[in-house]
């Protein structure tokens, strides 16, 4: 990928060529909208590349199984609420 000071700089030089159409050639404007086109499109390659890795990197640990259910039934919160507060009062009685 490319360094941000170039991507600065043709953002700058297509501004200042909005305002002031003198400063910049036709050709140094179109290649600074060149420029920064292919970089987004670079930028969004490599973001899909990666997301694509750590799906496939999910699935092998089993992270993202399709329809796959838990073996135990999830316990309630309260359920789970209630044996913290039982816990807690055996460790009190001591």
């Amino acid at each position: 990928m490319a360094s941000m000071k170039d991507k600065k700089a043709a953002k700058k030089i297509i501004k200042r060529a909005k305002h002031n159409p003198q400063l910049y050639s036709k050709d140094e404007v179109k290649y600074a909208k060149i420029y920064l086109k292919r970089h987004k499109r670079e930028k969004k390659q490599h973001e899909r590349e990666i997301s694509e890795r750590d799906s496939r990197r999910r699935e092998a640990h089993g992270l993202r199984s399709e329809g796959e259910q838990p073996k135990e039934p999830r316990q309630s919160e309260r359920r789970w609420f209630v044996k913290l507060l039982h816990k807690a009062r055996s460790l009190v009685r001591l």
